[in-house]
């Protein structure tokens, strides 16, 4: 390209966790004309056994050039241009003359989120020291929620108990980070990663497995973490550009959450009654439907975020149940909550939003990051996703990953955590 800014994506679906790696690492420099400047790689869990990712990464630092700036993490499924994979590992690099890359990360995310992001902040300013190019984007991915294997009971959301759930909520919450799970605690994470690094467009979510929450990795450099947060900060001399829309609408449901815990992210009183008993009757639900938690989770809650009077650009979800208790995926930014509803409808409209009024034509590359309940709820139909990228992107290198949540803001419009998002990150290279 004229402006010297190059970008390609590749992937790899083999099942040996070296030659995966550098298959992908292969298929996505080999498009390139110099050396990438930052390389970002993602991908399923499907290596996960002992020493996996570890093979895989060295597969990659077989082939990428060393000192390459690398982060990525594991994910549900992606969408690039070679079509929707459910398995596999992809990656999208980018190679330009007049940038800046640093990298950081931080550790033990969920029990110390925000010594966590002040490491990883640290880390990113002090790689920035030289040059000042004007425009400053932030690609962070954060360690998502564990299942926590509780004792006599196995690894479970779910307890049906009245006591288990009030032990659980009291002292268990506060166990399991100590051993590394529970909530991912990606919106104190963010919070203070945008108050440290106000002048930056954000845009990042947090790893998982295939969805059962079990476990799940982050990679930076030759670096294979878990619980933890890494992140990629570019200093360009392109005007950024970043979209962020709800794939959801309001319904004319409210309720009070009237007690909490566990600095709001645990209810236990909605509108003066047991959270979950309260949350069952405004779902319309019993208590047979309930106990087929997957049906519930699945077909249910999971069409059903909630959001906060005065305060809509947050949505949370259930993560859990704790006895009478509702587990919040992110805490609660008020008393007063407003039910949402998704469909798979509203899904395709957001992808069209976002690209419908503008011109992708002077975009490079266009990464992109979303919901992995989107993902379940089109099932075979996420092709329609894909469909529509193709449509508006056209022949340009893009990517798209199903996080756990989602975060994306700009300096006008501060970065906060949440789900049922579509976000969108690019350069224009036309200036």
């Amino acid at each position: 390209m004229g402006s010297g800014l190059e970008a390609a994506v590749g992937m790899s679906r083999k099942w040996d966790a070296r030659e995966a790696g550098r298959e992908v690492a292969r298929s996505t420099i080999e498009k390139l004309n110099r050396p990438p400047d930052f390389f970002l790689l993602f991908s399923t869990i499907h290596y996960k056994n002992p020493n996996g990712f570890r093979d895989f990464l060295d597969g990659v630092w077989d082939v990428l050039p060393a000192d390459t700036p690398l982060i990525g993490g594991t994910v549900a499924a992606f969408i690039n241009n070679y079509g929707c994979f459910s398995r596999g590992v992809t990656a999208l690099a980018v190679s330009y003359s007049n940038i800046n890359v640093a990298l950081g990360f931080g550790r033990n995310t969920k029990l110390h989120p925000r010594n966590a992001a002040k490491h990883c902040v640290n880390m990113i300013k002090n790689g920035l020291k030289t040059g000042d190019y004007g425009n400053k984007f932030l690609i962070d991915i954060i360690s998502g929620p564990t299942v926590p294997n509780i004792p006599f009971m196995g690894r479970k959301n779910f307890v049906k108990s009245k006591v288990g759930g009030s032990f659980a909520s009291s002292v268990g919450v506060r166990v399991f980070p100590l051993f590394g799970h529970g909530l991912g605690k990606e919106d104190d994470i963010v919070d203070y990663l945008t108050s440290l690094l106000s002048d930056y467009y954000f845009i990042g979510g947090s790893t998982l497995d295939t969805g059962d929450m079990f476990m799940n990795y982050q990679f930076i450099g030759e670096q294979v973490l878990k619980n933890s947060v890494v992140a990629l900060g570019v200093d360009i001399d392109k005007p950024v550009f970043l979209d962020s829309m709800l794939g959801a609408h309001q319904l004319d449901i409210e309720f009070d959450i009237t007690e909490s815990i566990y600095k709001n992210r645990i209810i236990t009183k909605i509108d003066d009654k047991p959270a979950k008993e309260r949350f069952l009757g405004i779902l319309r639900i019993n208590e047979e439907q309930f106990n087929k938690l997957g049906v519930f989770y699945y077909k249910t809650s999971n069409y059903f975020p909630i959001t906060f009077r005065g305060k809509e650009k947050y949505t949370t979800g259930v993560a859990g149940f704790l006895g009478d208790n509702i587990v919040l995926g992110h805490k609660a930014r008020g008393q007063r909550v407003k039910l949402l509803s998704v469909t798979g409808k509203e899904v395709l409209n957001v992808v069209e939003k976002t690209f419908q009024n503008i011109s992708t034509d002077f975009f490079p590359f266009v990464f992109m990051s979303t919901s992995n309940i989107f993902f379940n709820m089109l099932g075979e139909k996420v092709y329609s996703i894909k469909n529509k990228l193709d449509e508006y992107i056209k022949d340009i290198p893009y990517l798209l990953v199903s996080f756990a949540t989602e975060n994306a803001g700009t300096p006008a419009d501060r970065a906060v955590t949440r789900v049922y998002s579509f976000n969108t990150l690019s350069v224009n290279s036309c200036f």
